[in-house]
């Protein structure tokens, strides 16, 4: 038996709500730019201002951490990807799994991640770049600020981190 699904008549088809087009790979971001860098968005921007105006360094999304290289898969691979249509990949790369922090301390003692709202792939991004980061021995300090008070903290516990005890 071959399945045929059921067309829709003209009248179905314009019944349909339409989704509301949101602009960009995120909602609820505005990107802002602050001493001429242009931040993702206003929590980092908040972020920026207070490392600098605490006199900490910090390079702003220069550091890119592989966490899965890339490979070919050796056998079909039928997929479908929204765009080419579902055929056969086994000619195309699976592509690495990269990580790209928010701030990074140039001597690597911490990483800063602002994240207002985390979208379905963070939490296993973010356990991938921690096994990777124990790997290498020495872990930096990890901060994940989700507003501008633990922002606030965040730059305090770094200020503790950094400065020599006596």
């Amino acid at each position: 038996m071959i399945y045929k699904p059921q067309r829709m008549s003209s009248s179905q088809k314009r019944s349909k709500p339409k989704k509301p087009r949101t602009k960009g790979k995120y909602r609820n971001v505005n990107k802002k730019e602050v001493d001429g860098i242009q931040f993702r968005s206003k929590l980092e921007a908040h972020c920026y201002r207070a490392l600098r105006d605490a006199g900490i360094l910090a390079d702003y999304e220069k550091h890119k951490y592989v966490l899965m290289t890339g490979f070919h898969y050796p056998n079909v691979r039928i997929e479908d990807n929204g765009k080419s249509g579902y055929r056969d990949k086994q000619t195309y790369k699976v592509r690495d799994i990269t990580y790209t922090p928010d701030f990074v301390d140039p001597g690597g003692k911490w990483v800063i991640e602002c994240k207002g709202f985390a979208n379905e792939r963070f939490p296993l991004k973010w356990k991938m770049f921690m096994e990777k980061l124990k790997q290498q021995g020495d872990p930096p300090a990890l901060f994940v600020p989700r507003n501008q008070k633990q922002n606030i903290e965040t730059i305090q516990a770094i200020l503790e981190l950094v400065t020599p005890t006596k």
